[in-house]
């Protein structure tokens, strides 16, 4: 992986974390492919979410005050395919967050998250 790569795909997360956390829809917009899924147990239930469904959420549990906590535990790159794990916490809870990042048109986006709520 080069290190132009790592910036980019940190810059995403970076965009991804701050947006959840903000509830700001321009940042998720800009982090996520249109067509980008969710998946994950939250309170004993399944949530498979597209990005619409999830960025609602994100704007019902917005705080402006919330620090962003989140740190990459690994990030590999295959060609124009890259998984990043990352530990964050969002609305009073912490998570591990697989993310499915493609590069396409000359950047990167979001296209899949995989999650589970930490204990």
């Amino acid at each position: 992986m080069d290190s132009q790569d790592r910036t980019e795909i940190e810059a995403v997360v970076r965009t991804y974390i701050d947006g959840m956390v903000h509830g700001d829809r321009k940042l998720l917009e800009r982090a996520f492919h249109p067509k980008m899924n969710e998946i994950g147990h939250f309170q004993g239930e399944l949530l498979w979410n597209d990005r619409e469904e999830f960025i609602a959420l994100c704007q019902e549990a917005a705080s402006q005050d919330a620090p962003m906590i989140w740190k990459i535990l690994s990030l590999s790159v295959a060609g124009d395919i890259a998984s990043v794990h990352i530990e964050d916490e969002w609305a009073g809870s912490s998570f591990d967050d697989y993310l499915l990042l493609l590069r396409s048109e000359g950047r990167w986006q979001i296209v899949s998250k995989a999650f589970r709520v930490r204990s």
